[in-house]
């Protein structure tokens, strides 16, 4: 009897004894953890500004001499929401004096190609709430200097659908050639185009000349300057020493 007590007792110590042995070799679970500064480096708000001789779009002039437009948009990775504003004028617009266009998306990036989907509604201060588009906009970088894309618009109530193939060629000393051809699918099929050539300066001022046709209404030159950044941007050229009291 003293035999087996003493069996099982040394059972046990061995038991016990080898516990913190199985207790090291565990796997334990550790949840990611995710990094302030990841997250951060996320999260942007984008915005800008631009003074042009002209508002017009889809080969349509909505104000008939300058105007000021500007854009604030946040991101978070992909998704993205943001508020466009512009000045509007004449036959095109009448009543109304402004337009505004709310809008949200995801923009992934796969590789060299970039695919935009999202909503935008209209709306304006005199006549209100307009209607909206559902869009897509893939765009592939084929080179370092060219790229092309192509953009989709559906009004699902008035159920028209309006199409551009657009491509841009970076030139030298940071010029960029770039145009555009669109079709509006109902409505008498219309044709309008664009092409034009800009200069951007530091990446944050661009200057641009461009020359709008159709088959549809008369043919316009614009001539446009627009200030772009983000505060991601703007904390990196205060990091990096471009302002203040860098080295």
């Amino acid at each position: 009897m003293n035999l087996i007590r003493t069996s099982a007792a040394a059972i046990a110590i061995a038991a016990v004894s080898a516990l913190p042995a199985f207790a090291a070799d565990a796997v334990v679970y550790e949840a990611p953890v995710v990094l302030e500064e990841e997250v951060a480096s996320a999260i942007d708000i984008a915005f800008g500004a631009t003074f042009t001789s002209r508002y017009v779009s889809r080969g349509v002039a909505y104000t008939d001499g300058p105007t000021l437009q500007g854009y604030v948009e946040a991101s978070y990775d992909w998704a993205y929401v943001g508020v466009w504003a512009s000045g509007v004028s004449g036959i095109n617009a009448d009543p109304d004096n402004v337009e505004i266009d709310v809008y949200g998306g995801i923009r992934p990036t796969f590789g060299n190609l970039t695919v935009d989907i999202g909503y935008v509604h209209y709306f304006y201060d005199e006549t209100g709430e307009c209607c909206g588009e559902a869009y897509i906009k893939p765009s592939y970088q084929f080179t370092d200097e060219f790229s092309a894309g192509l953009e989709l618009y559906h009004d699902f109530e008035s159920d028209a659908t309006y199409g551009v193939a657009t491509a841009a060629v970076e030139l030298p000393y940071d010029f960029t050639l770039s145009g555009g051809i669109g079709r509006q699918f109902q409505g008498g099929e219309e044709v309008d185009w664009n092409v034009g050539l800009s200069y951007t300066y530091a990446d944050l001022v661009t200057f641009d000349v461009r020359y709008h046709d159709s088959d549809f209404n008369r043919e316009y030159f614009v001539a446009s300057v627009s200030f772009d950044t983000s505060f991601n941007s703007v904390r990196e050229m205060f990091a990096g020493g471009q302002f203040g009291g860098g080295r």
